[in-house]
């Protein structure tokens, strides 16, 4: 059921919302308000109200998204997490989400009975495992993880195919790449498919190893007002615009001001306090993977 003033998406056709400038230094018009819950999915009650608008496509890719893995593997539901505010433009702690195109999508996971488990902002090593610390300095309350690899896998297989939304980048840290890659072939996933999944998906400075950061193209008609990506602009999204009679856009020099202040990781454990010997462990063996890597695919760099 849609929360009260929400709009469905899928009501909606492309000229209802207009994303401009670029992810890290844009605007948002007309955005749409993603429902607080629908099949398969909930936005993340301890987020930001405000931070749950984008563009019609992007909102009707997660919608679309999470309901396949209803269907298909019910028991779970994918928590979603922070997009852009109503109007987009700088939002605190995060290097990007300005434009209506980017959207959090926190891991599906498995409780140590192998069931599902409420997701959360929990790091993965790289087994795929982690743990809910609940206070940080007492051992008593960890409940260990891991991740729901088929539910994970299934969510993005079903937004990548999604037809009315192109997928530019999945932030994602390097083993959970390599687990999930793994978990397609198991599967048999559409070869197109998975080889969309290895080109868009890259490790940023931020690992990622507790979510997906998912970021979509500018919408076709939106380049006409302004909207541009950044690199990377593959052969295939190229081709896809000359088909409309579009090209990409130039993104302009970002302005000052529009990058918002990160919290490093370095700062965030300092303010996090006392922490048991076991939280230390992990953020310790943490390190191995937090740098960014250069895996030497064409398209991260």
């Amino acid at each position: 059921m849609l929360d009260p003033g929400a709009v469905d998406p899928r009501t909606l056709g492309p000229e209802a919302t207009t994303s401009t400038g670029t992810t890290a230094d844009g605007q948002l018009s007309g955005g749409i308000r993603l429902p607080r819950q629908g099949p398969g999915y909930r936005y993340n009650p301890s987020k930001r109200d405000e931070a749950r608008y984008g563009v019609v496509e992007m909102i009707g890719a997660v919608i679309e998204a999470s309901a396949v893995v209803e269907r298909e593997l019910p028991g779970s539901e994918a928590l979603i997490g922070e997009l852009s505010l109503p109007e987009g433009g700088p939002i605190s702690g995060h290097g990007s989400h300005q434009a209506g195109r980017d959207v959090d999508v926190l891991f599906y996971l498995l409780g140590p009975d192998g069931e599902p488990f409420e997701s959360k902002a929990i790091p993965l090593d790289p087994s795929g495992a982690g743990t809910e610390y609940g206070d940080l300095s007492d051992p008593g309350d960890d409940r260990p993880v891991t991740l729901d690899v088929p539910r994970t896998w299934r969510f993005v297989q079903a937004i990548l195919e999604h037809e009315g939304a192109a997928v530019q980048r999945i932030f994602v840290v390097e083993h959970l790449r390599d687990i999930l890659l793994e978990e397609a072939a198991r599967v048999s996933a559409p070869e197109a498919t998975v080889e969309l999944f290895a080109a868009v998906t890259c490790q940023p400075g931020f690992p990622h190893d507790d979510h997906l950061h998912i970021r979509f193209f500018c919408p076709a008609d939106d380049i006409d007002e302004g909207c541009a990506d950044g690199a990377p602009i593959y052969p295939w999204q190229r081709e896809a615009l000359a088909a409309v009679d579009r090209k990409p856009l130039k993104p302009k020099p970002r302005r000052k001001g529009s990058r918002p202040k990160l919290t490093s990781n370095a700062k965030a454990r300092a303010k996090a306090g006392p922490m048991h010997e076991d939280v230390t462990a992990f953020l310790d063996r943490r390190k191995a993977w937090v740098k960014k890597p250069h895996p030497g695919r064409e398209y991260c760099k």
